[in-house]
């Protein structure tokens, strides 16, 4: 049995409908649900990651002051890491620079 084109319309526009009845029933229960009171900051982990940025800042503060190294590695090496540039953003800035004008030369060509 073959459905006719308005038969199938109708199958889909039925659908859709109860989808939507669906959708809008959730709605209205969250928003029966009671909001619940936080505090500022409540849930957040600023202060617990805050402390243990502290220590860690600490702990290399007494390494560096005692001379003491982890697996090899003090803390003039682990500034030098911090320091060090992978990515030569100088050498990318000048690239960038000497594209830019010339894409600003071929644009006054044009």
């Amino acid at each position: 049995m073959v459905k006719s084109w308005e038969e199938s319309a109708r199958e889909r526009k039925n659908y859709v409908e109860q989808a939507r009845a669906a959708f809008q029933n959730q709605e209205q229960e969250y928003r029966s649900e009671p909001v619940q009171q936080e505090f500022p900051g409540g849930n957040s982990t600023f202060g617990i990651r805050f402390v243990i940025a502290i220590l860690l800042f600490a702990c290399f503060v007494y390494c560096d002051q005692e001379n003491i190294m982890f697996q090899g590695i003090g803390a003039k090496e682990v500034v030098q890491q911090i320091q060090w540039k992978p990515f030569p953003t100088e050498k990318l800035g000048e690239l960038l620079g000497e594209l830019d004008s010339s894409a600003r030369q071929e644009a006054k060509k044009q």
